[in-house]
């Protein structure tokens, strides 16, 4: 299905420039924007590796990354404490 949609210059030039950000085309990025919001086609699968892993890397940077365990916390009994 093709769709035509006027848009402001300014609503253009933010989604084009949203769209390069994400390796995209303009179309790609409207098709793949409005298949989400309609619940269609936004299965894994059809995610090409790259972004999958782009996605990830955007998801572990809102983490710590030296967060330090203590020794305890790889032992079995501290796990279940309840059950020793």
């Amino acid at each position: 299905m093709k769709v035509e949609v006027e848009l402001s210059p300014d609503t253009g030039a933010v989604l084009l420039e949203l769209a390069k950000a994400e390796g995209l085309s303009l179309d790609e990025f409207a098709a793949r924007t409005l298949e989400s919001v309609a619940g269609v086609n936004n299965s894994p699968a059809k995610t090409p590796p790259e972004e999958r892993v782009r996605a990830f890397d955007e998801f572990l940077a809102g983490f710590e990354s030296n967060v330090a365990l203590p020794q305890e916390a790889f032992e079995r009994e501290h796990w279940y404490p309840d059950r020793w």
